[in-house]
């Protein structure tokens, strides 16, 4: 009898055990599944991975960065030859140097061909220039480039949708805006169907505050009520009598949606140069802020503030 209560025991014990396992393994599936799909897109850090698939044919390729003669070049390494980017912009100068502008590279599969669009945001000549890089079986075509727009994005990126790019300057707004999608190889301009750019007023106003010279005592109606203090107690917390901070370029994309389509959240990841105002003139340094805003009602509004 003894012994028939003990086995009954033991195998209780094996039972909650396993239960309590599944539990955990559910779990952490469920929020690695939730964290990945936030984390759609982040610039490629090149210094710790070099070794991409760039051309879909399931081997890696590998991207470099060449920094030499105040020029900025990529250099793609594909079946034992070297394509260089800069020979597809027609002054063959990719970038210039710029120590608190670096280039980013991002990369996302706009065509849903599964080979994946090479996207690279920096700095030309002290101005912002964005271009986007598609490999047509033969070689990395440009198909599209713009030293004028320092706000380049993509929505639909990850739904059943062809995705959408967008090309915007966050001082002349909508007017500037471009926009296309790539179909069968080939840029589809849809500008004139761009009418609007879902949670770009409240980024602009964000812009706005890290911008301003000094502390605002109150702050514009772009924050939700459930935002973390801590997140938002970064605005006061900028050290503005010693520093100024001024717009670079920024890049966003979206990550859930509506039943009827619209994003309901996206994140951007915003630039600033961050400057000393009594130190040497040169002590420049880049300060990225990554946001992420939540529709609410017909307005977005922003839920999360990190430093990155």
């Amino acid at each position: 009898m003894k012994i028939l209560i003990i086995k009954k025991k033991l195998l209780v014990n094996i039972i909650l055990s396993i239960g309590l396992l599944f539990s955990i393994a559910t779990l952490i599936y469920f929020s690695s599944s939730k964290l990945k799909s936030i984390q759609t897109i982040s610039p490629i850090n090149i210094s710790q991975n070099k070794q991409f698939d760039l051309t879909g044919d399931g081997k890696k390729d590998t991207l470099q960065i060449l920094n030499s003669q105040n020029k900025i070049d990529f250099i793609i390494n594909y079946s034992d030859y070297n394509y260089y980017l800069s020979n597809q912009i027609d002054d063959k100068l990719l970038f210039t140097p710029n120590s608190h502008f670096e280039p980013k590279v991002f990369l996302n599969d706009i065509s849903r061909d599964n080979i994946p669009e090479i996207i690279i945001q920096g700095s030309k000549n002290n101005k912002c220039v964005s271009y986007v890089f598609h490999w047509n079986k033969k070689n990395f075509d440009l198909i599209f480039s713009n030293n004028s727009n320092n706000i380049f994005g993509i929505l639909d990126c990850k739904n059943s949708r062809t995705p959408k790019c967008y090309s915007i300057s966050s001082s002349e707004g909508l007017t500037s805006l471009n926009s296309f999608m790539l179909i069968n190889d080939t840029p589809l301009d849809i500008s004139k169907e761009a009418l609007t750019l879902p949670s770009l007023d409240s980024v602009i106003q964000f812009i706005d505050l890290i911008q301003i010279p000094y502390v605002v005592d109150d702050i514009p109606d772009i924050f939700t009520s459930s935002i973390d203090k801590e997140n938002l107690s970064l605005l006061w917390n900028l050290d503005k009598d010693n520093y100024s901070y001024s717009f670079q370029n920024a890049f966003f994309y979206d990550y859930k949606w509506t039943d009827s389509g619209e994003p309901s959240s996206l994140r951007w990841r915003l630039s600033f140069e961050k400057s000393s105002l009594k130190g040497e003139a040169n002590a420049k340094t880049e300060l990225i802020l990554l946001l992420d805003l939540e529709k609410d009602a017909s307005s977005y509004k922003i839920n999360v503030i990190q430093k990155s």
